[in-house]
């Protein structure tokens, strides 16, 4: 009972399928700064990214040189965040690197993945169904356009080069099963392969790491993270009730050690303020360096470097460690841009259809949203509405 309980937690807590923070609009003009940053610091942190800091596509394809599998951590649906992902696939496999893991795909359909790829002509359908397959609640065009790229890649090639594969890492939850008040026994149903982290780490560790094999795996941040155990924040009683130690990140970083990189992708951080509450990571410090740097798109070293001991005394990150630092939570980072130049990503008005949407529906992680669904216009309105990072984020600069 006690292992199904924490596969249950672990797997609605990290499943991220609808955002948590649901922010009321903020007025028109109503934004508030990033705090700033002490003259001497902001020197030191400028000094040091002039002098390190790498465009982003070479700093995540420099971390090959030392290391075997980099984890690449999102916040999800940022459109620029997965345009970075598709344009690595080329700039890593010039580096010898042939394989990107993704969350977002069912490993038991990997022959079907790879065929996509490496087939005469490109089938759009076929990646729409793969995705739907892992989940019908992710109808996004840019991570569909990861398997375009990567055939494109392909399509380039010489004979007999190596092909570049996305392999999917997760499995198919019974979601259909889900209702309101279910008993345990039915949640174990649900999660029939066990927990998410657990499987996705289990196919990370025979894909790549067993087999010799270099990658680059991207997924949320908190699959991600190699190394920081995610607390899990009771806000009515304001304190922390447990942590997730066992994400797929930790559980290959304990395989391979220091040959395991996590880098996280910029996004805002929810507060002890409230479920609700959310702000500038490390309260700022990045965004108002940021601010005033060029050039804006930048990776950089988190651990070991001036980074590292930024503090954030409100972050639900935060809340179980009494000296909470940069370095702890990552390895790296990577800023492309201001969160007012954020775009959400687009829904493909394609990927659910009259034939499939009982289907879509019956697949929703969510109880309340089966009851309230009957047409394929609300179905993909309510997924780009749960998108929108100005509406969940309004009064960020």
């Amino acid at each position: 009972m006690r292992r199904w309980r924490a596969v249950l937690l672990a797997g609605l807590l990290t499943s991220l399928v609808l955002p948590v923070l649901k922010a009321e609009p903020a007025l028109p003009g109503e934004k508030r700064p990033p705090r700033e940053v002490p003259e001497a610091q902001r020197a030191k942190l400028a000094a040091y990214l002039r002098d390190k800091a790498l465009a982003p596509e070479d700093y995540v394809a420099s971390k090959f040189r030392d290391h075997d599998i980099v984890f690449i951590g999102e916040h999800h649906f940022v459109k620029h965040d997965v345009e970075l992902i598709r344009d690595l696939i080329p700039v890593i496999y010039r580096r010898g690197v042939t394989d990107l893991g993704i969350e977002f795909g069912c490993y038991e359909l990997q022959a079907e993945a790879d065929a996509l790829v490496t087939a005469p002509e490109y089938d759009e359908g076929r990646a729409r169904r793969l995705m739907f397959q892992w989940g019908s609640y992710w109808p996004y065009v840019e991570y569909l356009a990861l398997y375009r790229a990567a055939w494109d890649l392909n399509r380039s090639l010489p004979p007999g080069a190596p092909k570049f594969r996305i392999v999917g890492l997760d499995y198919r939850p019974r979601w259909d099963l889900l209702e309101e008040g279910m008993s345990w026994k039915v949640w174990r149903k649900i999660f029939h392969k066990g927990g998410r982290d657990e499987h996705m780490a289990g196919v990370v560790l025979s894909e790549f790491v067993k087999k010799g094999r270099k990658a680059l795996v991207y997924a949320g941040q908190h699959h991600a993270s190699t190394r920081f155990a995610f607390p899990a924040y009771d806000f009515a009683r304001r304190r922390v009730s447990g942590f997730d130690s066992q994400t797929m990140g930790r559980r290959v970083s304990r395989a391979l050690g220091a040959r395991a990189f996590n880098i996280c992708l910029h996004y805002p951080w929810e507060t002890i303020d409230g479920p609700n509450s959310y702000d500038y990571p490390l309260e700022g410090a990045v965004d108002a360096l940021m601010a005033g740097f060029e050039p804006k798109r930048v990776g950089f070293d988190v651990k070991g470097s001036p980074f590292g001991r930024l503090r954030d005394r409100k972050a639900v990150y935060a809340a179980a460690r009494h000296k909470f630092a940069f370095e702890d939570f990552c390895d790296g980072y990577v800023f492309q841009r201001p969160f007012a130049e954020y775009e959400s990503c687009a829904v493909d008005p394609l990927f659910i259809t009259n034939e499939n949407l009982a289907e879509a529906v019956a697949y929703l992680p969510n109880a309340a949203a089966k009851k309230k669904i009957v047409t394929r216009a609300q179905f993909l309105a309510k997924f780009k509405w749960d998108a929108d990072f100005k509406r969940l984020y309004p009064d960020l600069r």
